[in-house]
């Protein structure tokens, strides 16, 4: 079921008027009309009604009724949705070149990850993605909507390889193609892990880690994977690695 992010300047009043763009998206996008209804939620993921009451070229005048956690509400998209727990995965993405990073956090943020994070780690081609960070966002706002996505997904600063290893706080899976051999499967390797327990994914960019890379991952005990599938894009692995991560997690 597709929702609409309320927008910034949002603090909980109705009725609450739409301009510009917010109100374009609603009449053109959605194409809703008069007395039709939709999800939404505002910037701190809490959910409300919105009911249409009226409209022009310009602006859009909606009803905002907040719901209660797990109420009932009316729609008028009828697309189905799941409702249930998510696995709590939080992606870092070492940065790629042209729009694979834009293709990366569209399809991350479907899927349902917790938190994007992109890193400039030492193979990275593209080297200046911080000015990016408005139209990223933009990207993440746009796939919730679309994707009627639970799961409010953070889209973090860029950080550098140094910083996000200091930083690491939680298990971590790094997605690799050294020799080492692996025999325990993915499966094995989430055994100790369910739907409530935070899990960071790490996927390289073109050129794959360095070596020096993944020693200090695996200094810091990290876990490294490597995919049983052919050679695979930088944006390929992203959603594979989730995907297989969130399937293998959700049919625990």
């Amino acid at each position: 079921m597709r929702q609409y992010i309320l927008p910034n300047n949002f603090k909980g009043e109705s009725p609450f008027k739409l301009k510009g763009k917010d109100s374009q998206y609603f009449t053109r996008v959605l194409r809703l009309k008069k007395n039709d209804k939709i999800l939404a939620r505002d910037k701190n993921g809490l959910s409300y009604q919105l009911t249409v009451l009226e409209f022009d070229k310009s602006s859009c005048l909606l009803d905002v009724v907040k719901l209660k956690s797990g109420e009932s509400f009316e729609s008028t998209d009828e697309l189905p949705s799941f409702v249930g727990d998510y696995p709590k995965l939080h992606l870092f993405q070492a940065v790629c070149k042209g729009k694979k990073n834009e293709t990366i956090i569209k399809m991350a943020t479907e899927l349902g990850v917790s938190s994007i994070t992109l890193v400039q780690s030492e193979h990275c081609i593209a080297k200046k993605e911080s000015s990016n960070t408005d139209r990223y966002e933009a990207i993440v706002k746009e796939a919730i909507q679309q994707s009627g996505s639970p799961i409010m997904t953070q889209f973090n600063k860029i950080t550098t390889f140094k910083d996000f290893v200091n930083c690491l706080n939680i298990p971590l899976l790094f997605f690799h193609q050294i020799n080492i051999d692996e025999k325990v499967s993915l499966k094995e390797k989430l055994k100790d892990f369910d739907t409530s327990t935070p899990i960071g994914i790490f996927i390289g960019p073109e050129g794959g880690f360095s070596d020096k890379e993944c020693k200090i991952l695996l200094d810091k005990n990290c876990i490294p994977v490597m995919l049983k599938t052919n050679i695979l894009r930088a944006e390929t692995a992203a959603i594979v690695a989730l995907s297989a991560i969130h399937t293998l997690l959700m049919e625990k």
